[in-house]
Formats: structure tokens, C-alpha cells, sequence
């Protein structure tokens, strides 16, 4: 077995309907040994059924796993876990693959002896994209594009599309559970991205195969002002989770300085900036800005609780903390 494919799935089942039918139309290397494996996350719709189905129409060999632990990290976390590939590679439930998809993966891993690989996320329009929209280092559309030469990157990887050596889970540890969605944090994200930025700062190399596309179809509901403006607020908090407070510098109520300033900065762009399609791209930085301060404040008071907690325990010999 050199690949597993993991594949997350929550509450999608006529989407991931389509997603799996796409796997089913994969050019596969007669030598390429490969698996399937959809953890289902406790989803309440016919995800089951969709899953079961599949199986017995494609012949493929395809893994279901229950995970009733909420959250797509938990999901996630538990394919790896069952996984048998040196390779595990991972997409979504809302996608098609390009029928080389896998193949080109594979092949960027034995060429380059990369640790990590990032693949092209297309975007699909089934519908007029919106005028005030510019897709230049956007990412609440979903879209990674890199160019068209396959290259050593120092950006992490988008979880649509992106593949890891077994390895890199047992050396630097699994995807972390206190991001990505999960029931009443459903916007909170970056449990990729913060597994491939781990890998990248602790020297091990990602390479970008431009020719293992996925092609992401737009929801409608997401190409509207108002999803961008909640998804750019969650980016903001689910960033500053990411990263944790600082240990030092000037705060206020919790919250770093600096992101006062940062607040203050875009929200008087915001104000003073009259082109209406750049005024609203800087009312999506204020809204990042303000994410940032709500979940650094979040984080302040928790921190806060826990040194409140240790210092009126009492000691106990030979405990570890």
C-alpha cells in the first residue's frame, strides 16, 4: 500500500456523492497501490448509505469509519491513525479530482523525496462571479495556484489538496484538536494549513505538483458579501489561535497592542477609502483585525484561568505538569 486518501465528511452527502464518483474515474498506475478512507463525523444525513453504495458500485477498496468525536481534526486524526500508506494524502467532500490527480502525486513524492506535497486548487464558477470579488491572495473562495512549474514552496498546503509522508504525523505530531471546524465552532479553521506551516519551520521540504488538480465548485452562498465578512472575522481568530499570545510586550485587556493598531489602521482606510470595491476589501481586513483582538482576548483569559488554577493548588511531590 503506498497512498491512503483520507476524505472528512460532515452533513454533505450529495456532494460527496459527486466527490467519490470522481475517484471512480482515477487513472491509476497498475502498479500504484492505493486506499480510500471517509471518516464520517458523525453526520446526521445518508452519508452511510452514499459511502456504502459507492463501495459496492466502484469496486474500489474503500474504508468507512465512524468518528463520533466532533470535529474534523478528530476525523481527520482518526483516517491517519487507520491508515496503511506510506503516503497519506487528503481531500475534501466538496470536490472533483482531475482523473490524473493521484497519479501526479505519487509521482511528485518519488521525484523530489519531499516530505510534503501541494497540489493546484481550481475554482469552479457555476455562476456569475461577483464583480466586486478580485481572486488575487484570496482564499475564502477556495483556490491554491502556484504557477505551473513544479517547485520547493514555503507555504502550507491546503487540506483540499495536499499529501504528507507517513512519517511526518510520528515525528511532529497529528493535526491539532483545538482547530477546525467542529459544531459550534464551525468557522474556526487553519488545522491544515498549521500542520504543513509546522513541517515547513521545522525544515522538512513541501514541494507544489501544479498537475494533481482538484476542482472546487463555488458555492453560491459563499460568493456573497456577508459570508466573506463572517469568513475574514473566523480567519482572524482562527489565525490568532494558530499562533497563541506572545509571552511579552504591552497589553491591553488581554489583547497585544498592535493589534489595536492594526484595528484602528484599516478600520480609518476602511472609512476614508471611496473606490467602493477597494473600500470593501479594507472593511474585510477590519473584520480579520477584530477577530484577531476577540480571540487574543479569548486566549488572554484562559491563560489567565490556568495560572490561577496552579497557583492555588497545592503541590504535590513528584507531579508533572
Amino acid at each position: 500500500m503506498e497512498i491512503s486518501v483520507v476524505l472528512a465528511t460532515y452533513n454533505r452527502a450529495a456532494s460527496l456523492s459527486a466527490a467519490l464518483d470522481s475517484f471512480s474515474k482515477l487513472v491509476i498506475p497498475a502498479d500504484l497501490g492505493w486506499e480510500l478512507i471517509v471518516v464520517d463525523n458523525n453526520s446526521a444525513d445518508m452519508t452511510s448509505a452514499v459511502v456504502e453504495e459507492f463501495k459496492q458500485s466502484s469496486g474500489l477498496e474503500v474504508k468507512y469509519l465512524l468518528e463520533a468525536q466532533q470535529g474534523k481534526s478528530c476525523a481527520l486524526n482518526a483516517g491517519v491513525r487507520q491508515a496503511k500508506g506510506g503516503v497519506i494524502a487528503f481531500t475534501d467532500d466538496d470536490i472533483i479530482l482531475h482523473p490524473q490527480w493521484l497519479a501526479n502525486l505519487h509521482h511528485v513524492f518519488d521525484d523530489t523525496r519531499c516530505s510534503a506535497a501541494a497540489g493546484r486548487v481550481v475554482p469552479v464558477w457555476n455562476h456569475p462571479k461577483p464583480d466586486w470579488l478580485e481572486m488575487e491572495d484570496q482564499l475564502a473562495i477556495v483556490r491554491f495556484e502556484m504557477g505551473e512549474e513544479v517547485k520547493e514552496i514555503r507555504v502550507p498546503p491546503l487540506g483540499a489538496n495536499c499529501a504528507f509522508r507517513r512519517e511526518m504525523f510520528e515525528k511532529h505530531g497529528m493535526f491539532r484538536l483545538d482547530l477546525g471546524p467542529s459544531g459550534s465552532r464551525h468557522s474556526i479553521t487553519c488545522e491544515d494549513t498549521e500542520f504543513g506551516e509546522r513541517l515547513i519551520r521545522r525544515g522538512e521540504k513541501t514541494v507544489y505538483c501544479p498537475s494533481a488538480i482538484v476542482y472546487h465548485p463555488v458555492d453560491a452562498a459563499r460568493a456573497t458579501k456577508k459570508y466573506f465578512l463572517s469568513w475574514y472575522y473566523y480567519n482572524g481568530r482562527s489565525l490568532t489561535r494558530t499562533l497563541g499570545l506572545p509571552l511579552e510586550g504591552t497589553f491591553y485587556f488581554g489583547v497585544p497592542r498592535w493589534l489595536f493598531r492594526g484595528l484602528v489602521t484599516n478600520g480609518a482606510q476602511w472609512l476614508f477609502t471611496f473606490d467602493k470595491n477597494r473600500r470593501f476589501h479594507r472593511k474585510l481586513w477590519t473584520y480579520r483585525s477584530l477577530g484577531n483582538i476577540v480571540e487574543s482576548h479569548r486566549l488572554s483569559r484562559m491563560r489567565n484561568a490556568v495560572r490561577t488554577r496552579f497557583a492555588t493548588t497545592p503541590s504535590t511531590e513528584g507531579q508533572r505538569l
